[in-house]
């Protein structure tokens, strides 16, 4: 099961004043959200695109079966597949663009921003 660090989830950014004050490397990334900053952060674009990225992963039965991925330098490719059910993620890293395709009740749909995912 894929596991996703909160500050990551959240879109949050390095938190320097924790670091400088316990100076304890990995807590540059253990920024202390109250409950305020995490409804401030679920409003966010960002945030909300990824919500929905990771219901796709939780809910989408590709990911149950065969993992295949290729590419190197700036092209990436990433696919998963059980029978007729694909996501597959292709990526041009060099250019920051990528597409992403899934199947959806025998159609395939796409998107090339993750803002674009559906509910």
């Amino acid at each position: 099961m894929p596991q996703i660090y909160y500050v990551g989830m959240l879109a949050g950014s390095n938190d320097m004043a924790l670091l400088a004050q316990t100076h304890i490397g990995r807590d540059v990334n253990r920024q202390r959200y109250t409950r305020d900053d995490v409804d401030a952060a679920l409003q966010r674009p960002v945030v909300s695109a990824l919500c929905r990225l990771v219901r796709l992963r939780n809910s989408h039965p590709a990911f149950a079966g065969d993992f295949e991925c290729a590419g190197g330098g700036a092209d990436y490719m990433a696919r998963w597949q059980q029978g007729d059910e694909l996501v597959e993620l292709i990526a041009d890293v060099a250019a920051g663009t990528a597409r992403m395709s899934w199947t959806d009740g025998g159609e395939t749909r796409s998107v090339d921003d993750l803002h674009d995912l559906p509910d």
